[in-house]
């Protein structure tokens, strides 16, 4: 479709070859936007990843990205200048404590919980400013926020790379 449009382009020039630099320019432009674009979406991704990372808190639920669910109980520096955090797993005796480093986080259920009930809460407050609509029982289970999303997304780009 897209090359018809460039041939239409070249036929209106009148000739054979007066129109063949409205094609160069047209593919010149999608190179350049097929190049630029992806740079866009991965900042704002890496910018909400290093937002989470920075906003880890002692006591926040998180998983890592192997997968390993615990309780942040310290944060650290490591002599090398890495950023720690040491995490509790288990269940009653059976306890133990590792330290990843802080780019192992995966998601930070702690936050994300809170970002549920916030936006449980908006939409409760919508349904009933729109026409007095019943409330409904919001399950925090089947809101699921875009950022936490994007972040999962750009951790998986990142394992990937």
């Amino acid at each position: 479709m897209l090359f018809n449009a460039v041939n239409l382009l070249a036929d209106t020039e009148g000739g054979s070859g007066g129109g063949n630099w409205w094609m160069w320019i047209i593919l010149a432009l999608l190179v350049v936007v097929m190049i630029v674009m992806p740079m866009f979406s991965n900042r704002k991704r890496q910018k909400e990843v290093n937002e989470m990372l920075d906003t880890i808190n002692v006591g926040d639920e998180i998983m890592t990205i192997g997968g390993i669910m615990g309780k942040v109980v310290e944060l650290k520096t490591h002599e090398s200048g890495e950023k720690l955090m040491v995490i509790e797993t288990g269940e009653g005796n059976n306890k133990m404590t590792m330290t990843f480093t802080i780019q192992a986080l995966r998601l930070n259920y702690t936050k994300t919980k809170h970002r549920q009930e916030q936006l449980a809460k908006e939409k409760a407050t919508k349904e009933g400013k729109n026409g007095g609509a019943e409330k409904s029982d919001l399950k925090l289970e089947e809101v699921k926020p875009d950022e936490v999303q994007e972040v999962e997304e750009a951790q998986n780009n990142e394992s990937e790379n």
